[in-house]
């Protein structure tokens, strides 16, 4: 466990390869699921020769704290800092890549902002970086105002059967304890609609090397953010992959062997 800026309990949990690490690959998991989950992520990362670090975001999985919900979006931003921070003890002479998935990937870009020069590159997948397509537009109206007077509201909850084409996958999640099967809080929702905002107004300073990938069948964070944000970044080492019939979690689909081929093979060309 570590301790966050404000005192929160986070878990952490970190995985090597069987000889001398390249580089490592720190994981920022989506909203109402777990570090738990990317444990093959990781196994396949290591066999390439990759260390891999990950948390669990304050609220979520063995971390403390109320159930997907945050006051402030820069806490989860905060959590990300305290991680590599520790990491960087243990790997301080390596190349450090950040991965995120989905509001992992809006944390992973909001942190990527302030914080360009300590990351040789950053990767992101399903990105929820605009509205999800299933969100209402009377939702978002309000959302304001349900994050002031009720902002533990559940406001919006999570339709697994959109994650991912293999059934094994939507059960698994479904039957996982350490995933939150309730409603998104109206102070999360109105958080991330902010973080929105702000990270389309800074991607044109985005410089470093970014991997953006998206299934183009995504029902729950829209590829038209993910599309956005490559065409704003200032990049000059940009690619976005969308991946036809793919789902949210392309990480977990039938299809993945060429989704994690595709991620380790970016970064072997820019962990030398």
């Amino acid at each position: 466990m570590l301790r966050a800026a404000d005192g929160t309990q986070l878990f952490t949990q970190s995985w090597r390869p069987a000889g001398a690490a390249r580089a490592v690959v720190a994981i920022v998991h989506g909203l109402a699921e777990h570090s738990g989950r990317y444990q093959r992520v990781a196994a396949h990362l290591t066999s390439r020769g990759y260390a891999v670090e990950a948390l669990d975001l304050r609220g979520h999985g063995r971390s403390a704290g109320p159930r997907s919900y945050v006051e402030r979006f820069d806490r989860f931003v905060s959590d990300v800092d305290t991680m590599l921070q520790n990491a960087a003890v243990r790997n301080a002479a390596l190349p450090l890549f950040l991965l995120g998935h989905s509001v992992g990937a809006t944390v992973a870009t909001t942190y990527t902002l302030a914080n360009q020069p300590r990351l040789r590159g950053l990767l992101l997948s399903g990105g929820y970086l605009k509205v999800g397509v299933d969100v209402s537009p009377v939702l978002v109206a309000i959302s304001g105002v349900l994050s002031a007077l009720l902002p533990r509201f559940p406001a919006l909850k999570i339709d697994s059967t959109l994650l991912s084409n293999d059934p094994e996958v939507v059960y698994a999640y479904d039957n996982d304890r350490l995933v939150y099967r309730g409603g998104v809080p109206a102070r999360t929702g109105a958080e991330l609609i902010t973080a929105f905002k702000h990270i389309m107004a800074g991607a044109p300073a985005l410089k470093l090397p970014m991997l953006i990938m998206h299934g183009a069948a995504d029902g729950i964070s829209d590829p038209a953010g993910s599309r956005q944000l490559y065409e704003l970044a200032q990049s000059k080492d940009k690619l976005l992959k969308l991946y036809a019939g793919l789902k949210h979690e392309i990480m977990n689909e039938p299809d993945q062997a060429q989704v994690l081929a595709d991620i380790c093979d970016w970064l072997d060309a820019r962990s030398a």
